[in-house]
This record gives C-alpha cells, structure tokens and sequence, in this order.
C-alpha cells in the first residue's frame, strides 16, 4: 500500500512537471504560387521552409492551382527549397518573415533533369499584398539598440505611426499606456506567440497581462488599423508580441543597470537629494537540446528599488496634532521614521494604529493627499 502511495506521488510529480512545458507556436505565414515558363500552375510541388537559425523544418505541397502555404511560423530568416518532377530544384534564401506577417514568395520552375539547383537571390518584396492592415514592426535590434524606460519593450510602441505614448510605465504595474490610431487609452489587444494575455485593469480596461523580460523579446508588431478578422476584442489597436527561441548555437547574456542618486538634481523645494539606489539584472540562454529537432530558451531579470516613493520623507519634524474639523484632537505628535515606515510616539503619547502599533503607511498617504502641507495643530481631516 506505502509502495502504491509513493507510486502515485511520483506520476503526480511528473505530471506537473511536464504540465508547465509548452512549446512556442508562431503566428507568421509563408505562401505563395509555383509556375512553369508558361506561366502554368504546378501542383504538388514540395516546398520546404527551414528556419537558418535553429534548422527546423516544414514541408508543404502545392495544391491543385499551384498555392501553397506554410503556417505557424516563427520570426526569423527563412530558406524555401522548391522540388518538383521534371523541374529544377529553386533554393531561395534569407526570407526574412516578421511576427504576425503573411508574406508571398512566388517561384517560377524551369523544365530540367533536376542534376543542379538554381539558387535565387532576389530579395523578397517588403510591400504587404496578403493583407490591408496598417501595421509596424518593432525588431530585436531596436529593442536592443534603443533607450527603453522601465525596460519595457512595448514602450516602443510609440515608434508606430498613430500611436501616442501618454506614459511609459511605472511602478509595479510597470506596463505602458497609450493610444492607437486615436482609439481609447489602454483599450488595445495583445497576444504573445499566438495567446491572448490581454488582461483587464481597473474597470475592465483592456491592457497586457504578461511582462516579458526585455532579452526575452525577439519583435512586436503594432497593427493600428483595417487588421483581419482573425484579431477582435479591440477598437483601439492590437499587439502582437513574440519571444525569442533557441538556435543551433548556443547564445547567452548577462546585464546590471544601475542608478543612485549621485548624480540626481535637487527639487527646488526639496532639503535634499532624495535617495535613490536602482538595480536591475538578469540574463538569457538558449541553445539545441537535440539540433535542429528541439531547443530551449531562458531568460530571468529582476528589479531591486529603494526609492522613497511614500510620502513620509515630506514630513518635516514632528507634528503636534491632528485636529479634525470640529476642531477635536484626532492624535497628538509622532516622528515619521522613514526607513521603517512607521509612526513611532513620544513615550505616554496617544498613539494610532492598533494596539500602539504606529501609523500605518497608508494611512500617512491619506493624510498627504487630504492636507496638501501638514501644519502642526491646523490640519483639518474631513
């Protein structure tokens, strides 16, 4: 029976473990047309799309007019090698497909003994001909290259013609907030590799769910206008977010941003430079497990503030007493203790909070927000 239980501990163990593996599904598609010298359709043709980096595969035939079409891509550089009986091999390369793209790649087959393979080096067409959206790609060397606040990589965003950044993120929520083509602030749709994450904030205002470290972030495609009816949810833009994935070479990087308060500006109004110690750090990896089969990619970062953003450091000295507006005494005077955030009092000094814990930090940002600048004795709370 002991055997039977730890048995069935193990097959559960197994099972979430294995329950958190997904794998990365691609929402980018190749299609295209194969014709002969007269301009004929040629049906079951073989085309295979091998992505250079990683060396996966995916083979499709031609239909009965000639089309063909490979689906769930991932963005990358492409190459298509076309095989037909009685036809010359076509080897094209350096396809470049972006996320949440439909690109058309046409071939024209020459008559042959297939003993050598043309190889084509024309590059494909940049103009949108599968679809009518009006869209902006946001790649991995501008999310490298740019300055980012927050290391939020959908702050970006503002690269995309229509869109108007009204703030970059801040704070735990850490997520931007725009517009897109004049539709409502956060109201947008997002999907990452194919999933919804939109989440829902406030009063069912749509905004991102899933915080992507920024080396985790392979390219994002901003579609603003006209998109498909495969995308919905939104009148105010969609989102198309893509992580990045492992190659056949394994890659890696580490970084630390650092910021203090060294070098901050005093506020007019202020005694002093507040403090301020910011540290951000993390890395990624990725590699083959089995090459061109499976791969992996990982990525971690972490975000440590000091940053006194309560509002105890604006409190100056001690405060007598806070007086509500009949004029009776609500607490007599305490010293903000920042660090702790607490109230601590004067030995046999009525105390607020529970039991004499303190005041509670909440508490003293109601108090900010209500009396503006706290005067000793004068402060009326309504």
């Amino acid at each position: 029976m002991y055997e039977a239980i730890l048995k069935s501990k193990k097959h559960l163990v197994l099972a979430l473990l294995t329950a958190t593996l997904h794998a990365q599904v691609g929402t980018s598609v190749l299609t295209g047309r194969i014709v002969d010298a007269t301009d004929s359709a040629i049906p079951n043709v073989e085309v295979k799309v091998v992505n250079e980096a990683s060396g996966s595969t995916t083979a499709v035939r031609t239909n009965g007019e000639g089309i063909y079409r490979a689906t769930a891509l991932l963005p990358g550089t492409y190459r298509l090698e076309v095989n037909a009986i009685g036809f010359d091999p076509v080897i094209r390369r350096n396809v470049v497909v972006e996320v949440a793209q439909t690109l058309s790649v046409d071939f024209s087959l020459q008559v042959g003994q297939q003993n050598q393979a043309i190889e084509v080096s024309e590059d494909v067409s940049t103009i949108e001909t599968q679809s009518s959206s009006i869209a902006q790609v946001v790649n991995h060397k501008m999310i490298d290259n740019l300055p980012i606040p927050n290391r939020a990589a959908s702050s970006l965003v503002n690269l995309s013609p229509g869109a108007v950044l009204i703030n970059s993120g801040e704070g735990g929520e850490n997520y931007p907030v725009f517009s897109v083509a004049g539709g409502r602030a956060r109201n947008q749709y997002f999907t990452l590799d194919g999933g919804n994450v939109t989440g829902a904030d406030g009063v069912t205002r749509p905004q991102q769910q899933a915080s992507l470290p920024l080396d985790a972030m392979q390219e994002f495609r901003v579609i603003s206008n006209n998109y498909s009816a495969e995308y919905g949810h939104s009148t105010g833009g969609i989102i198309a977010l893509s992580t990045r994935s492992g190659t056949n070479e394994y890659h890696g990087s580490i970084f630390e941003f650092a910021r203090n308060n060294a070098l901050d500006a005093r506020n007019f109004f202020a005694a002093a430079t507040p403090p301020l110690n910011l540290h951000q750090f993390g890395g990624a990896i990725g590699g083959p497990i089995i090459k061109s089969t499976t791969h992996f990619f990982a990525s971690w970062e972490e975000t440590r503030s000091i940053d006194p953003a309560y509002p105890c450091c604006t409190f100056r000295g001690s405060i007598t007493a806070f007086r509500s507006s009949d004029g009776s005494v609500l607490w007599k005077s305490f010293v903000v203790d920042p660090p702790k955030r607490t109230g601590q009092t004067p030995a046999g000094t009525p105390t607020f909070g529970p039991s004499g814990a303190g005041v509670d930090i909440i508490l003293l940002l109601i108090i900010c927000l209500l009396t503006k600048e706290p005067r000793a004795g004068t402060a009326p709370i309504h």
